[in-house]
């Protein structure tokens, strides 16, 4: 394959190696020189990039028949040349200025071609609201991984790094952002509409989430249980209308459960053959009375009452028998579950969707008056023939409807709310409502502790200081872990630690965990005594306690070095809980799906005869474990040491993946008074003299006098200036 030596790359600035580039065709080309190629045509393009921002800087601040620049760039001469919008061509000039100017060693990395344009507006737009010596830090500490990360890792990381650096404004910044919360909505050009809630409260919106995720995770069960397909993002969209738009039976967890699942539950369509219709033949007479059949009265035969008949709304039939016959906790309604017809009932088929027929006194008084009862109506078309096809179950109740009919006296009333859950829910079931699904809260102990303001991390993202320790102890329920680390960074300890119970806890929580991450150091050298008070203090014990438990276990008992499970198909809870604390997300280059969420793989089949041991697991999402042992993939693994993956891709390229070390970054101080909301500029803004504000006639009051007279005299005295002679009354 021909491959050009270099290429012109302009005079002066612009000079700058870069690999060859080459132009052959690559379809004529092996594996490895297509990967090869593809990373050199990659740079040649961000170089390019970084070349263009340097022309549309200096385009935004020239003018006509000389080189003088103007001191701000005018963003409309980009858009009129370039046929962009305004907007646009603003946000790519901030880009340019924010790396060529304010962050400069951004630039160099554009300029190497190994962070591209998208990558350096989340730095620029990320760092918009710090200081230039905290950019400076925050750059410095993440230049080196950016071209390893994706956009929206990349971007998690950048906040992360802004809260440790600058928290006191990332603070203010985020009361400033949640007193504009609103909500908005639209109609999409497709016709569907959406609802955004926009700057809320993180304490409010994380929790308001995570319930819509568990009840529409026991939706999802009772769907697959009764046959009906539907994917989890459908169904939690569901379950968000029902929680704003109300159901029939209130607004609990369980009420709003059986509600989504009668919604999603697919009904019976009409029947597809027209043999199946009924004869005309055989339809009720229009001169029929109500007397002239065995059948044709209300009281005329034994099973015409009003509990009667396979669709009776018994004792056994009301909303609080809801989930008797569907899945357990266990149960995912797999092959060997029994069918559709196995949780039917249980996942609000027709026979449990309202009154039934009987229960009503006529016709046009029952919601689904288009079935088959034994009243027939007065008068039989064909026209009739659609409203007396059996159908499936009428809609659910929207509010504003009528009220469902009362239930017979022996049934319990839908109509108020039951506290007590089904049995294949009472262990998701607490006093607050269905318990949350598997979570991770990732902070520091010192955070915890009260000790500083550190971030937090969910599933969602980055949290501020304050909203990371206030979601910690909110989560006491939950698995509290303590993750020590060495001066290096390295993983030395996972220590299992009850936390303080406090009353305000959410049990919801009880399936998630909390890790607390710290060097090892730092808990040697704090004091509870004297640090410490309260919960905190004894927060504070417990980690100490159990540090001290695990210095004196043995070396080999240790889950990083420990052989007792070496030959057990799957790992223990403690080496579990060691691997997803040392790796953190999915092993597989670039996937970012956590750890928790990850089934543990063995490096090295353990049916080939691999160990069930620290350097030879490692978490791979579904995908890519699926992947993994696909032979014609083309992608293999090898654990080096523990926790450094070896990939090979099909091309034959390596891919390193290994846990980055842990380094917290130090707050970086700001000036006494600026609060951090407002935007920061390169140069400091020219500062104006104060003037007063003049009455209506343009005179200036006695007090405003002395205010500019004591102005001046503080500038002197900071200037070390001599004193105005005026100050003093004259001396006659």
């Amino acid at each position: 394959m021909a491959v050009e030596a270099g290429f012109a790359v302009g005079d002066g600035v612009f000079d700058t190696p870069l690999p060859g580039v080459p132009f052959a065709d690559p379809r004529d080309a092996v594996g490895q020189e297509c990967e090869a190629g593809l990373v050199a045509w990659q740079a040649r393009m961000v170089h390019d990039e970084w070349r263009r921002a340097c022309w549309m800087l200096e385009t935004a601040r020239a003018r006509a028949d000389t080189l003088q620049r103007w001191p701000e760039p005018d963003p409309r001469v980009i858009a009129a040349r370039l046929g962009w919008s305004v907007a646009m061509a603003a946000s790519r000039l901030e880009t340019a200025q924010g790396a060529l100017e304010r962050l400069p060693r951004l630039g160099e990395a554009m300029r190497e071609g190994r962070v591209e344009h998208a990558k350096a507006a989340v730095f620029v737009a990320g760092l918009r609201d710090v200081t230039d010596e905290q950019a400076t830090v925050v750059v410095d500490a993440l230049i080196s991984q950016a071209p390893k990360l994706g956009v929206w890792e990349l971007q998690q990381r950048i906040a992360a790094a802004v809260k440790d650096v600058d928290p006191l404004g990332a603070e203010n910044r985020r009361d400033a952002a949640v007193a504009r919360s609103r909500v908005s909505t639209r109609i999409a050009p497709s016709g569907a509409a959406e609802i955004h809630g926009l700057d809320l409260d993180p304490g409010m919106a994380v929790p308001a989430f995570e319930r819509i995720a568990a009840v529409a995770e026991v939706a999802v069960e009772r769907l697959k249980a009764a046959g009906n397909s539907v994917g989890p993002a459908k169904v939690q969209a569901q379950v968000y209308l029902r929680l704003l738009h109300g159901c029939p039976h209130g607004s609990d967890d369980l009420a709003v459960l059986e509600q989504v699942v009668l919604d999603l539950t697919t009904p019976a369509g009409p029947a597809d053959d027209l043999d199946d219709l009924p004869d005309l033949d055989d339809l009720p007479d229009p001169d029929d009375g109500p007397d002239d059949g065995p059948d044709d009265g209300p009281d005329d035969g034994p099973d015409d009452g009003p509990d009667d008949g396979p669709h009776d709304d018994g004792p056994d039939d009301g909303p609080d028998d809801r989930g008797s016959c569907g899945a357990g906790p266990d149960d995912h309604g797999g092959p060997d579950d029994g069918g559709p017809s196995d949780g039917a009932r249980s996942a609000g088929g027709p026979s449990e969707s309202g009154p039934s027929p009987s229960d009503d006194g006529g016709p046009d008084e029952r919601p689904d008056a288009g079935r088959w009862s034994d009243h027939a109506p007065d008068a039989a078309t064909a026209e009739d023939l659609d409203t007396l096809l059996p159908t499936a179950s009428p809609p659910g109740w929207q509010p504003g409807g009528p009220e469902p009919d009362p239930p017979p006296p022996d049934t319990p009333d839908p109509r108020v709310p039951t506290t007590e859950p089904p049995p294949d829910l009472a262990a998701r079931w607490t006093e607050r409502g269905l318990v949350f699904p598997p979570a991770t809260l990732r902070t520091t102990l010192a955070c915890v502790l009260g000790l500083q303001r550190a971030h937090g991390r969910i599933g969602a993202g980055t949290l501020t200081g304050w909203d990371a320790y206030r979601a910690a102890w909110a989560r006491t329920c939950a698995q509290f872990r303590v993750l020590l680390y060495d001066p290096d960074g390295a993983l030395e300890h996972v220590l299992l630690v009850r936390a303080p119970q406090q009353p305000a806890a959410d049990p919801r929580y009880r399936r998630q965990v909390v890790e607390l991450t710290a060097h090892t150091s730092e808990v040697d050298t704090l004091d509870p005594e004297r640090q410490l008070i309260g919960s905190w203090a004894e927060l504070a014990r417990r980690t100490r306690r159990a540090l001290v438990a695990a210095r004196e276990r043995p070396v080999d008992e240790h889950p990083a070095h420990s052989t007792r499970e070496a030959g057990h198909r799957f790992p223990g809870a403690e080496l579990t809980r060691w691997i997803h604390a040392r790796d953190r997300t999915c092993r597989f280059p670039m996937c970012t799906v956590p750890a928790v969420a990850c089934p543990i793989d063995h490096t090295h089949d353990h049916t080939h005869g691999g160990p069930t041991q620290a350097d030879n697991l490692g978490p791979l999402s579904v995908g890519d474990h699926l992947r993994k042992h696909d032979p014609t993939s083309g992608w293999t693994v090898r654990q080096t040491r523990p926790g450094r993956f070896v990939w090979t891709a099909p091309t034959g390229t390596h891919h390193l993946v290994e846990p980055d070390p842990y380094r917290p970054l130090r707050p970086v101080a700001r000036d006494r008074f600026d609060h951090g909301i407002t935007d920061p500029h390169t140069t400091a803004r020219p500062t104006r003299p104060w003037q007063p504000r003049t009455d209506q006639h343009g005179h200036l009051t006695d007090a405003q006098r002395q205010t500019l007279h004591d102005l001046d005299r503080r500038r002197r005295q900071q200037q070390n200036q001599p004193p105005n002679p005026h100050d003093d009354e004259p001396p006659f």
